[in-house]
């Protein structure tokens, strides 16, 4: 029976928290000029953008470590993931498209909404959905030549490929080609191979990585300040390999964390995996949230970077986790109990 693997309950919930902050710091980043309170804006930022990778690695995780040993029925699979993925994407991309028609951003139109959708462009956070539906798609492909051929090698192989994509490979939606990401998701499969090996390693090793992660968190978010508030010039491929690094150290040290909670603390742990587990929804709705309390504290004329700030963290997080949470638990007792009705019936013939 295999172990399960709890950590990544925690993980997906410092990932769902984290893009959050880095939606809502990012009005003070732009609009502060240069100053403490913005270096502080700009390093809280900056240590949490490591979120888009994070969440492809948790994919890789977990899809090779379900399937790895498992019967992999290619349409089954496609069938069940798109439906999980595709339909509440649909929903948001109709919710969005609804809300920017009444505020009188855009008119109604067949083509544009068509075109946004298949684009992931409706709101700035969707490309996403088009990026992990990419993996989807090809994770037989990953699959088979992880079970066929050296793990190390392809690891290897794919942090190449991955440098090169980030190197020569720029085009509008280059953000959502799944070749950007590549490596992050092989070392979430590559990890499911090895995981106790992994964490023995990162138990010995834990100082030693979360200090590297934090020094590589100063200087990308130092690299940022430079040219983006001192209008420094810098090379776009030197930014990008100090975000790749990054993501990949924010990744290791942040699995460390995860797997420190959930062995220390229950109640944390319980109240993360209910995050976890609404993540999806949390992820989904969030934006839309952050437009509504924006404006709402635009009629009250609260102009204040950090007051708006705080308050933008209290509003979006208390309702979004709210609501996304008791929706996921309602769909799953939903489930659960048609799952039983079912069986009852079954029974009874």
């Amino acid at each position: 029976m295999k172990k399960k693997v709890d950590e990544i309950y925690v993980l997906r919930a410092i990932a769902c928290l984290s893009v959050i902050m880095v939606h809502i710091s990012a009005e003070a980043v732009v609009s502060l000029r240069e100053s403490y309170l913005l270096m502080g804006f700009t390093l809280l930022n900056r240590a949490m953008k490591f979120t888009t990778p994070a969440f492809i690695f948790i994919s890789g995780l977990i899809l090779f470590y379900v399937y790895k040993d498992r019967d992999f029925k290619y349409m089954t699979f496609i069938k069940k993931r798109l439906s999980t993925i595709l339909i509440p994407y649909f929903i948001w991309t109709v919710i969005y498209y609804g809300y920017f028609i009444y505020k009188g951003y855009y008119t109604f139109s067949v083509g544009f909404f068509i075109e946004n959708f298949l684009l992931g462009k409706m709101s700035f956070h969707l490309y996403f959905i088009l990026t992990i539906t990419q993996y989807y798609l090809l994770f037989g492909v990953f699959r088979f030549f992880f079970k066929k051929y050296n793990s190390h090698l392809i690891l290897v192989l794919s942090a190449i490929i991955n440098i090169l994509v980030l190197r020569y490979v720029q085009f509008q939606y280059a953000d959502r080609f799944f070749m950007r990401y590549i490596f992050f998701f092989c070392l979430g499969c590559y990890m499911a191979i090895h995981l106790d090996v992994f964490k023995n390693l990162l138990n010995k090793w834990k100082y030693a990585v979360i200090t590297l992660h934090v020094g590589i968190l100063l200087y990308y978010a130092y690299q940022f300040y430079q040219y983006q508030v001192k209008k420094l010039p810098v090379q776009g491929f030197t930014v990008l390999m100090t975000w790749f690094v990054f993501s990949a150290l924010s990744i290791i040290s942040l699995y460390y964390i995860s797997t420190f909670i959930t062995s220390r603390s229950s109640l944390i742990f319980r109240g993360l995996k209910q995050v976890s587990n609404a993540s999806y929804y949390i992820y989904l709705s969030h934006p839309l949230m952050l437009i509504i309390s924006n404006e709402f504290l635009d009629s009250f004329g609260i102009i204040s970077t950090s007051m708006r700030f705080l308050l933008n963290c209290i509003i979006v997080i208390s309702i979004v986790f709210t609501l996304s949470i008791a929706y996921s638990r309602f769909k799953t007792n939903f489930r659960l109990r048609s799952l039983a009705n079912q069986r009852f019936k079954e029974a009874k013939q």
